[in-house]
C-alpha cells in the first residue's frame, strides 16, 4: 500500500492553531489517566472491577472505577493531576474472593508515566486455631506510666505462602499470647473493622487476611511492673526490647543489651535485642544498681576519659551511625502506635478526623517500607 501524503490544508490548520493563543495547549493537554494492570500472583487477572480513591487533607472517598479487560489492564481518568503540595494523594483497589487489594499511591504527576500495578492473590483457608506464618520481628516497648507500665507490642509477620490467608467463620488466622498479667488491652481497632482484631483468653487474635509478604499489627496493654515473662512461642528472627529511661537495671534472658536510642526529642530507650530466639518465654528481671566507684578511682577514671576523648567520640559517632537505620524503624513503630492509640480514644470520630488518621498512618507506612 502507498502511504498518502499529508494534506497541505491540514498542516496550515495546524500551524493555525498553534498561533492562537490558549487554544492549543487546550486541545493538546493530555487528560490525566491511571493507566495499570491487575496481576493475580505472577500473571494477569482477566476480570474485576477498580475502584478509584482520592484523598486530601479535607476529604477523601471513592470516585470512580473501571473493569479489568481481559489482559488485566485498566484505565481510569483522574479528576485532576495530583498535587503533592496540598496532600493529594491517588491510590486505586480491587477485590477479589472477598478480599480487598491495594495499590500504591499516587502523589507525583510523574508517577502517572508509569504502569499502575495491583496484586491480588487466591485464598487459603486457616485452620480454625489458625495458622503459623513467620514472625519477622517484633518490637516491645516499655515506657513508665504513673504506677504502671505501658507496653505497646508491634508484631511484623511474613506470609510466605503465595495466597492470601484468610479465616474460617468464627476462627482465626493468626494469634500470639500476651504477658500474664496484661490488662486495658488495646488492640489497634481503629484500622480495622470491630471483631478482625482482638484480645481473647490471654491472646492477641487477628481474623484479618493475610495475603504473601509483610504485614503489621500494634497491640498495646498495661503492666505492673517492667519485670515480665513474656511468651515468646515459636521462632522470632529479630526481637528488639526498648524500655524508657529512666528504668531500674534490667537483665534479660536471651537478649543482649546494646547501644540506648533517642526515639523522640529527650526519649531514650535502653534497648536489648536478639536474633533467632526460640525460646518460649523472654524473663525481664530487675537487676541490682551498680556501685559507684570508689573516690579514690575517680581521679584515674576521670584521666582515661579524658585522655581517649577523641576515641571514645569517634567510636561513640559511629555505632550512632551504624544503628542509626534501626532507630529510625523503632521511632516510626512507636509513632505508627501512638497515632493509633490516639485515634482510638476518640469517642466519635468525625470523617474528617479518620481521614486525616488513615493519610498520616499511611505515610508512616511508606516511610518505614521505604526504610525511613
Amino acid at each position: 500500500m502507498v502511504p498518502r501524503k499529508a494534506s497541505p490544508f491540514a498542516a496550515l490548520a495546524l500551524l493555525a492553531m498553534l498561533a492562537m493563543p490558549g487554544l492549543a495547549l487546550a486541545q493538546i493537554e493530555a487528560t490525566p489517566v491511571l493507566n495499570g494492570r491487575v496481576l493475580l500472583g505472577d500473571t494477569a487477572l482477566s476480570s474485576g472491577t477498580v475502584v478509584l480513591h482520592h484523598m486530601t487533607e479535607q476529604t477523601g472517598g471513592e470516585v470512580d472505577s473501571a473493569s479489568v479487560r481481559p489482559d488485566g489492564s485498566f484505565a481510569i481518568a483522574l479528576p485532576s493531576v495530583p498535587n503533592p503540595a496540598v496532600g493529594e494523594l491517588y491510590f486505586a483497589s480491587i477485590r477479589h474472593h472477598g478480599v480487598m487489594y491495594f495499590g500504591s499511591t499516587v502523589q507525583n504527576p510523574i508517577q502517572l508515566d508509569s504502569i499502575y500495578e495491583i496484586r491480588a492473590y487466591d485464598t487459603l483457608l486457616a485452620p480454625e486455631g489458625g495458622i503459623d506464618v513467620a514472625l519477622e520481628a517484633r518490637n516491645l516497648f516499655l515506657e513508665p506510666n504513673g504506677d504502671a507500665w505501658q507496653a505497646t507490642d508491634v508484631f511484623q509477620l511474613r506470609n510466605d505462602h503465595d495466597r492470601t490467608v484468610v479465616s474460617r467463620a468464627g476462627g482465626r488466622v493468626w494469634s500470639y499470647p500476651l504477658p500474664e498479667g496484661a490488662r486495658e488491652v488495646m488492640t489497634g481497632e481503629g484500622e480495622f473493622q470491630p471483631g478482625v482484631v482482638a484480645y481473647e483468653d490471654g491472646a492477641f487474635v487477628v481474623r484479618a487476611a493475610l495475603p504473601p509478604g509483610e504485614r503489621l499489627f500494634v497491640v498495646r496493654y498495661l503492666l505492673d511492673s517492667p519485670e515480665v515473662t513474656i511468651p515468646s512461642p515459636g521462632l522470632t528472627e529479630l526481637f528488639d526490647l526498648l524500655v524508657r529511661e529512666p528504668a531500674p537495671p534490667l537483665e534479660v534472658d536471651v537478649m543482649q543489651q546494646i547501644e540506648s536510642i533517642d526515639l523522640e526529642v529527650g526519649q531514650t530507650f535502653r534497648r536489648y535485642a536478639a536474633e533467632n530466639v526460640t525460646a518460649p518465654f523472654v524473663r525481664v528481671t530487675v537487676g541490682e544498681a551498680p556501685e559507684p566507684p570508689r573516690v579514690q578511682w575517680i581521679a584515674v577514671v576521670l584521666a582515661l576519659v579524658l585522655a581517649g576523648g577523641g576515641l571514645l567520640a569517634l567510636r561513640g559517632h559511629a555505632g550512632r551511625r551504624a544503628s542509626a537505620p534501626a532507630g529510625d524503624r523503632q521511632a516510626i513503630l512507636l509513632q505508627i502506635a501512638r497515632l493509633d492509640e490516639d485515634f482510638e480514644r476518640k469517642a466519635s470520630p468525625s470523617a474528617a478526623a479518620r481521614r486525616d488518621y488513615e493519610r498520616r498512618r499511611g505515610e508512616l507506612m511508606r516511610r518505614l517500607d521505604r526504610g525511613g
